[in-house]
């Protein structure tokens, strides 16, 4: 089974590494087509979830946005350019010019700017994929008669919903005004040129595939924690409903997730602790954290990423790269002066509040956590899409929102049981102050991670820049300020004549 993985994973990451950078396809030719995966899929099903798992293994791959842009490396490569949007992730500077026109936000006022190019041709790529593997399965509306086949096409209609969840949030830049047209859906690989359809629509197709793969998926056991499971299908769908701010689903799916029975991550593993050596930590390792429910396994045999070229370079400064060299992330001061005294989060940043006990290259403590003392290619290091604790804060989000006060305690109580001396004083919070506190607490708790922006949306937050920033310091945005959001790449709508500008 592995070689056969390995064999489809190079065939489909040949055929996207190939593709024009010339002018935006949301459909590359180069790809394997629908008739071709089909044909294919008639021999042998196991090569449609050979392509499927293609698709995965490209979510972290150099270039899987179109460009060769050093920041173009799949799903973190986003979060990490979204978490500075967000203001959580401050830019503490700007040597080698990574980021600045983020950090800026001019890239997202630019059409022509890449940073809205390799994010929209990323997304897309993924839908196109996922939509030649449930083609080639029958179709949108087929349930294989196989548990192969069941699991293929419920792990590809994830993959686009999540594609488009993600779209949803980056292009659009108020998610609560469901009647404006936003984005082009595009339901199967034969579709072409599709004009933008209502927010609403977005959503329901949204919600329409994550709960068909919840039920494809029911009795799938993965072979490794890249591929989505009914837990992660369930985590997606607690979030989609928690952008829409409809509670009481959000709360019913998060705790689903909850009760599937994940452990939060210890103290020892989310910090680096005094008198501690470090080797627990790092979120490096995506096998031995229990409560990392997704992420990508990525090994130095061939998986191996180049430091300048990825997430961990650009955030890990005891790894070689810029990070360590004059263009590092922290977090924004505000946000880090909502830590209580007591909180081993605060060990995760340096005086800087640089991330330099949170996030680090699994050798750096045989190096004594000395800046630049990791490699400067090769990094092994692996990335993660979504823990538990997550799906534990937004459940007592949820649960707040909803009037249920008690299970919204036990739930906020249950993560920073572990993250401080005494969480007592949750237990005078109830209502919009407790959700807001649980919020906050997610900001926190999943710093770095991808997720703030996210929750800026679903909150319809002001955010407002701290002290530590080198631009706009003390300015605040809403969530719906478009310098705050993705510009539809003007090749796009140039290509696509059914598109009618802007949103």
């Amino acid at each position: 089974m592995k070689a056969l993985r390995k064999i489809i994973y190079a065939g489909v990451l040949l055929s996207l590494a190939s593709c024009s950078e010339d002018y935006l396809e949301v459909y590359p030719t180069e790809v394997l087509t629908d008739t071709q995966v089909a044909a294919a899929a008639e021999i042998n099903e196991e090569v449609a979830k050979g392509t499927l798992l293609g698709i995965y293994e490209n979510m972290y791959r150099f270039g899987s946005g179109g460009t060769s842009a050093q920041e173009d490396f799949g799903v973190t490569a986003q979060f990490m350019q979204m978490d500075i949007l967000s203001g959580d992730m401050a830019h503490l500077g700007k040597s080698y010019n990574r980021q600045v026109d983020i950090s800026e936000l001019t890239a997202t006022l630019d059409p022509d700017n890449n940073v809205n190019y390799r994010a929209w041709r990323f997304l897309y790529r993924i839908i196109n994929l996922s939509n030649l593997v449930i083609d080639a399965s029958g179709g949108n509306d087929v349930v294989p008669e196989t548990e192969t086949g069941k699991y293929t096409i419920g792990q590809a209609k994830a993959l686009r919903a999540y594609a488009y969840f993600f779209l949803v949030h980056a292009y659009v830049n108020d998610i609560s005004d469901l009647s404006k047209p936003v984005l082009p859906i595009y339901r199967s690989a034969e579709e072409l040129d599709q004009p933008k359809s209502p927010l609403q629509d977005v959503f329901d197709f949204v919600v329409s595939d994550l709960l068909d793969a919840e039920t494809l998926l029911d009795g799938f056991v993965r072979e490794e924690k890249i591929e989505i499971n009914q837990d992660i299908v369930r985590g997606l769908l607690a979030k989609t409903y928690g952008a829409l701010n409809n509670w009481p689903k959000t709360e019913e799916y998060a705790k689903k997730v909850i009760d599937a029975g994940y452990p939060i991550m210890t103290a020892d593993e989310v910090a680096l602790l005094p008198d501690e050596d470090g080797s627990v930590g790092g979120f490096n390792d995506v096998n031995t954290i229990p409560g990392v429910m997704w992420g990508i396994n990525i090994t130095g045999e061939g998986q191996g990423l180049a430091s300048l070229l990825s997430w961990w370079g650009f955030v890990d400064a005891y790894s070689y790269s810029y990070a360590a060299v004059g263009n590092p992330k922290g977090m924004d001061r505000g946000l880090y002066n909502n830590f209580r005294t007591d909180d081993i989060r605060k060990y995760q940043f340096s005086s800087t509040l640089r991330p330099l006990g949170k996030f680090y290259y699994k050798g750096a403590q045989n190096n004594g956590f000395g800046l630049f003392s990791g490699p400067q290619s090769n990094i092994d290091s692996d990335s993660h899409y979504m823990r538990v604790a997550e799906l534990y804060l937004l459940h007592a989000e949820a649960a707040a929102e909803n009037g249920n006060n008690s299970a919204a305690r036990a739930s906020l109580k249950a993560l920073l049981d572990l993250r401080l001396d005494d969480s007592s004083y949750v237990d005078g919070l109830a209502g919009k102050a407790l959700a807001e506190e649980a919020a906050l607490q997610a900001r926190l708790e999943l710093w770095g991670e991808g997720q703030s922006y996210f929750i800026m949306k679903r909150r319809r937050q002001t955010r407002t820049r701290g002290e530590n920033w080198l631009d706009f310091a003390g300015q605040s945005f809403n969530h719906n300020d478009e310098k705050l959001t993705y510009e539809i790449p003007q090749n796009e709508i140039l290509f696509n004549s059914n598109l009618d500008g802007q949103n």
